[in-house]
């Protein structure tokens, strides 16, 4: 198997500096952690199959990518990513660092390893699946995998783009505590039952985002806590406003500084694949 490529732009490491340890898990009811090893000439890493969640059939040219144990939203680069499976789906990542990882499957029909997906791609985050890598051994993770059928949250920035024009702030809960790990989103009109138009980077240990927007206008926030589907109940939301969302007005070349959002448990009923609804 092609060993896996190791991901180490400065971005991602300031942010597993900033994350480690603190970004909110996903529930309980979400995810599975997967205790079963094999050893082979004492290789340290993850191996397994990605299979078709209908049928059970290998899925060949798949890749899969690890992400530390605190980066809960799946976004961004990988720390690990696989070569792409084989014919019998099998993948193996190799020389990967003790610790806890969250493991994801994808198949984009670009053939790319990486990027946005799209719908008719493949993916496995309807079910997050963790493991713990021990030295000397590889953890074995099979990864089911279905299509989507809806575009993912984001349609157009996910915080990659740095201009001279944005939002600064905070994000709490109701008690005032930072909610790391979660991100604001921007929208240009006030209907934020959608998709947003724009996304924040990861709030850090004390809640703190940058939200980077193409042109001054005029704005409305939200806040999220996980980058697919509309919000689960109990899932901590918030916007900025009360009842209704509160337009902000920005110029060309101005910061707005030290917003605050609170978020708080999502009351709302889920509805499955409505990405582009948060609710």
């Amino acid at each position: 198997m092609k060993r896996a490529l190791l991901l180490q732009s400065l971005l991602i490491a300031l942010a597993m500096m900033l994350l480690n340890g603190c970004l909110p898990a996903a529930p309980p009811s979400e995810t599975r952690h997967l205790t079963h090893y094999t050893e082979q000439d004492g290789k340290t890493g993850v191996t397994g199959q990605v299979l078709l969640r209908e049928n059970a059939a290998p899925l060949q040219s798949a890749y899969v990518s690890l992400y530390p144990g605190a980066f809960s939203n799946l976004l961004g680069p990988p720390q690990f990513i696989s070569g792409p499976t084989d014919a019998q789906g099998r993948y193996q990542i190799e020389d990967v660092p003790p610790g806890t990882y969250y493991v994801v499957a994808r198949k984009r029909q670009s053939g790319q390893p990486t990027g946005p997906l799209s719908p008719g791609d493949y993916y496995s985050e309807h079910q997050r699946i963790t493991t713990e890598v021990i030295s000397g051994k590889l953890a074995v993770v099979d990864l089911p995998v279905v299509t989507i059928k809806a575009p993912m949250l984001f349609k157009r920035s996910v915080g990659e783009v740095r201009t001279d024009t944005g939002i600064r702030g905070k994000l709490t809960d109701a008690q005032g505590h930072p909610v790391s790990g979660s991100f604001a989103i921007a929208y240009e009109d006030a209907d934020i039952k959608r998709a947003p138009d724009y996304a924040s980077t990861l709030a850090d240990q004390e809640g703190r985002f940058v939200l980077y927007l193409p042109k001054g206008g005029t704005y409305y926030l939200a806040a999220r806590v996980h980058a697919w589907d509309m919000p689960r109940p109990g899932e901590l939301y918030g916007m900025h406003g009360e009842d209704e969302p509160r337009p902000l007005d920005i110029a060309d070349g101005q910061f707005i500084e030290d917003l605050h959002i609170v978020m708080k448990p999502f009351e709302g009923e889920y509805k499955p694949e409505k990405s582009r609804r948060p609710f």
